[in-house]
């Protein structure tokens, strides 16, 4: 007899796994609205007027038969121009973005060399049936190489898949390292821009924005740092027009509103801009006070490592009736062992607020 959902979900709780949702309270810092825009009244009032003016609230179907509207294809070439690339598109969410990516662009005899720690929409992309895939240790551009060496003359066509910041550990990529393998191998480097986006390089464009647009394609979530929604692939238009053509997510689902696409490219104008240029500055200031109480990589994502499921689970509701709303991370989001507290910056943190928080969290990592 096959086992009830409910015993599944009793199971779940009984190893401090089970997960249900709750509403936002308390002083963020868990959320990955870095710079703050995802309510700013610049977006607020382009909404109210885009509205007015008539801009679509749905699609009303997919962008091959009538979903395909002016303000998608004006954020895919603002998009491209904006991050160096050829063409851009557009899909509803980053998942979507990179799992079509990988299911469209890496044939049968083809493989992906991806990152250990890549995210789950990389990885669930991977793991379908018609894709090859071999993961690599963590930013070990030794093994990287082993594996290009490895695969390089029994595959047609190689990518390596990572992400220029990683979302449970805060670490970055060696990017300019692997850029330099995977053109040496003849490979094409994917990388994920979900947590790099707004937040670094020129004007936020992105820690991959240093590398030559050859052998490269981009994904930049358009939901964290942005404040909207949707995700961008950037690559070349050889690469885009087969994704028209092969992406199932893209082809078979009812495109992003028309208002969500409008309001992503107003939101990528306000990162780059003046006012995108201040929160990262007042970001940057958080992260110092953050690495300098905490460690981790001086980047808008700390992680507080403590190990046991339990453990965690008890510090967030600790930290959360304090009136911080920080969450508990678990297996198998991270590794067995290493559950945790993710720290989560953001410009408009109240600085007193993060001390205060810092004081709390501190002497329980190290009881």
């Amino acid at each position: 007899m096959a086992v009830s959902f409910s015993k599944k979900l009793q199971n779940l709780k009984s190893i401090d796994r089970y997960r249900s949702l709750s509403p936002a309270a308390g002083i963020d810092l868990s959320s990955n609205d870095y710079l703050g825009l995802k309510d700013h009244p610049v977006l607020q009032e382009a909404a109210v007027k885009a509205v007015r003016d008539g801009v679509g609230l749905g699609a009303g179907g997919s962008r091959l038969l009538r979903g395909n509207a002016p303000e998608h294809e004006a954020l895919e070439d603002f998009a491209a121009a904006h991050y160096g690339f050829d063409r851009s598109l557009y899909f509803a969410n980053g998942y979507s973005a990179n799992y079509a990516l990988l299911t469209s662009l890496a044939g049968r005899h083809d493989i992906v060399l991806y990152d250990e720690y890549v995210h789950a929409s990389m990885r669930d992309g991977l793991f379908t049936p018609t894709v090859k895939s071999q993961k690599f240790a963590h930013n070990d551009l030794v093994d990287l190489e082993r594996l290009l060496q490895k695969y390089g003359n029994n595959s047609d066509r190689i990518y390596v898949a990572v992400e220029s910041l990683y979302s449970m550990d805060g670490d970055m990529a060696p990017l300019r390292g692997l850029y330099e393998l995977a053109l040496r191998y003849g490979a094409i480097l994917i990388v994920d821009e979900a947590h790099g986006t707004g937040v670094f390089g020129a004007h936020g464009k992105g820690l991959s924005d240093e590398l030559p647009r050859e052998h490269l394609i981009t994904v930049h979530t358009c939901g964290k740092a942005l404040g909207v929604a949707g995700g961008l692939v950037c690559a070349s238009t050889e690469v885009i027009e087969f994704m028209i053509n092969a992406a199932r997510p893209f082809i078979y689902s009812t495109a992003p509103p028309p208002l969500q696409a409008y309001l992503t490219q107003k939101a990528i104008e306000l990162a780059s801009g003046s006012i995108g240029d201040h929160a990262r500055t007042e970001l940057r200031k958080r992260m110092k006070i953050a690495e300098e109480t905490l460690g981790g990589y001086g980047t808008q994502i700390v992680p507080i490592i403590l190990g046991e499921d339990a453990r965690a689970v008890a510090a967030a509701k600790a930290m959360q009736k304090a009136g911080f709303d920080i969450r508990a991370v678990r297996p198998p989001t991270v590794p067995d062992g290493t559950a945790r507290l993710r720290l989560s910056l953001n410009s408009k943190l109240d600085e007193a607020c993060l001390l205060e928080f810092l004081a709390r969290v501190r002497p329980i990592t190290c009881s």
